[in-house]
């Protein structure tokens, strides 16, 4: 067969026969391989392919094999391609042609090292960064980003426009090279970041980097006990906390069951001059009325059938201390009264003894009911009330302080995590919008409970819609009753927010975010 056609190619050619002997290369084959003499030889070695040499395929299939990276033996890469080759229909060889591409590969390994530096810087910084085109559609993010616009699904910000994301346009960003701080609305709730528009050159787009401004407060008791929000309402508490906590003043707090009053009430003590001291807690929904009076001040000997000895009370284990009474709405009437005498006097005596006996304490109350409304019905007394209360605290429920839902989600699953030996890195964003959505009659104590379950029964190291087990009907019917209320109460004050929040009992941002919430015009 006549070769010659191939002199002049400048893609390197090679024709094997079938007992693998070079019977044909080019002057392009021998000077890539820099084989001079190369015809007549085994062809066996010239490729990093012959270590699975696709011949016996070719030949049995008739069919051409390309391999885009194959190394020379004198190490250089080459595209190469095996095509049958027939001689009056009869299989005679192989024909081999080669491409020198070591410049394309090099740029190749090249990119893929400056995608990985890229890639490894952009995730180093703690700041958000979104990588936007001329339009302001999203063509590179890091990790940071992900995780605080709450996508963390692969790829799911590229192609998304930044208004869809922070809900401002590139029009409506800060000045270029000029920090500002905004509010970003994303599906784990509304975060405060500090944020920077700096232009790419040539006009290839902008890089904007976002700075989470941690509102988060944190107050620890201990390993397993935290108070933690970024509400404005709970913060002033904390606040109004802080400034009372070192003066002797009877504190009543006041709050649906399962906001953390009993928490609140341990960290007025842990701040306070008796933290030393014993901090006793006293339901008082919790005992029957037929021992609550001996429970609290303890009795003597033969006071009663089975008092066998004499016994302290809660309030003398508390003395030195701080007395929490939780629950202070349930005591019976017939006991306000010696309570009043012990929150004036720090007198009291002991179930069955005459003996006056003083104790230095601290009393902070708890109720979830409405005191004034027990006093019109005369099942609480009037100068109590006014005793206990000399500061008076009201813990919103979380129905109305959902920004503090991701970061207790957050302290839940990091605490129930450790505590059951689960790997779980967090919720899904699917997750969370559902969680955020949920009414939380049982407020805290429900979400606690609701993070507990879960981690005992997620499978897959994320917390998904399915995990979540939450009577969701009856919270949406609770949100239809809530949004009738404050439609109601806007339509009597003729659309004016600040009076209706008043009237509703609830702070006027409160008022405005649940407006936007439940799409009140």
């Amino acid at each position: 067969m006549d070769f010659s056609s191939f002199d002049s190619l400048f893609d390197a050619v090679l024709v094997i026969d079938e007992n693998f002997k070079v019977i044909y290369a080019n002057r392009s084959a021998k000077a890539l391989l820099q084989r001079e003499d190369i015809e007549g030889k085994n062809c066996k070695g010239l490729f990093s392919i012959c270590n699975s040499c696709p011949f016996g395929y070719v030949r049995e299939e008739g069919e051409g094999v390309q391999v885009y990276d194959v190394e020379t033996i004198n190490s250089r890469h080459a595209c190469w391609s095996m095509s049958p080759l027939y001689k009056e229909g009869r299989f005679v060889g192989a024909l081999e042609v080669f491409r020198d591409v070591s410049n394309v590969v090099h740029c190749i390994v090249e990119a893929e090292r400056q995608r990985t530096y890229k890639e490894t810087i952009l995730n180093s910084i703690v700041e958000a960064i979104l990588v936007l085109d001329p339009q302001g559609n999203v063509i590179e993010h890091n990790r940071v980003a992900s995780r605080m616009l709450c996508r963390e699904e692969e790829g799911i910000l590229i192609g998304k426009n930044i208004k869809e994301l922070i809900n401002l346009s590139l029009e409506e960003l800060p000045p270029e090279g000029e920090r500002s701080d905004i509010f970003v609305e994303t599906p784990c709730g509304r975060q405060k970041a500090s944020l920077l528009v700096s232009p790419m050159s040539s006009g290839f787009g902008y890089v904007v980097s976002l700075y989470v401004l941690n509102e988060v407060s944190v107050c620890e008791l201990g390993e397993e006990e935290t108070i933690i929000t970024k509400s404005p309402v709970f913060q002033k508490v904390l606040d109004t906390v802080k400034t009372i906590a070192d003066y002797d003043v009877n504190v009543l707090i006041e709050g649906e069951t399962g906001t953390g009053k009993s928490l609140l009430a341990k960290y007025i003590h842990y701040l306070s001059p008796r933290r030393n001291g014993p901090f006793v807690k006293v339901n008082c929904a919790a005992i029957p009325e037929s021992l609550l009076e001996a429970e609290l001040f303890g009795y003597i000997k033969g006071a009663f059938t089975g008092a066998v000895k004499d016994k302290p009370g809660k309030v003398e284990l508390a003395d030195g201390g701080t007395l929490f009474l939780d629950e202070i709405g349930d005591m019976p009437l017939h006991l306000q009264a010696k309570i009043l005498h012990l929150v004036q006097d720090k007198e009291f005596e002991r179930l069955g003894d005459t003996r006056t006996r003083r104790v230095n304490v601290r009393i902070i109350a708890s109720t979830n009911k409405n005191l004034r409304e027990l006093i019109k019905r005369g099942e609480f007394r009037e100068d109590l009330y006014y005793r206990l209360s000399v500061v008076r605290l009201y813990l919103p429920p979380l129905r109305e302080r959902k920004e503090d839902i991701p970061a207790l989600l957050k302290h839940f699953l990091e605490k129930y995590a450790r505590k059951y030996s689960r790997r779980i890195k967090g919720f899904s964003s699917e997750a969370i919008r559902l969680l955020l959505s949920y009414h939380f009659p049982g407020n805290v104590r429900e979400l606690e409970n609701i993070v507990e379950r879960t981690v005992i029964t997620c499978r897959g190291s994320l917390i998904n819609l399915e995990d979540i087990q939450i009577e969701v009907e009856n919270s949406q019917r609770e949100q239809e009753e809530e949004k009738e209320k404050i439609r109601r109460v806007l339509e009597q004050v003729g659309g004016n927010k600040s009076l209706a929040a008043r009237m509703l009992g609830m702070h006027r941002t409160t008022l405005w975010r649940k407006l936007k919430e439940l799409g009140i015009g």
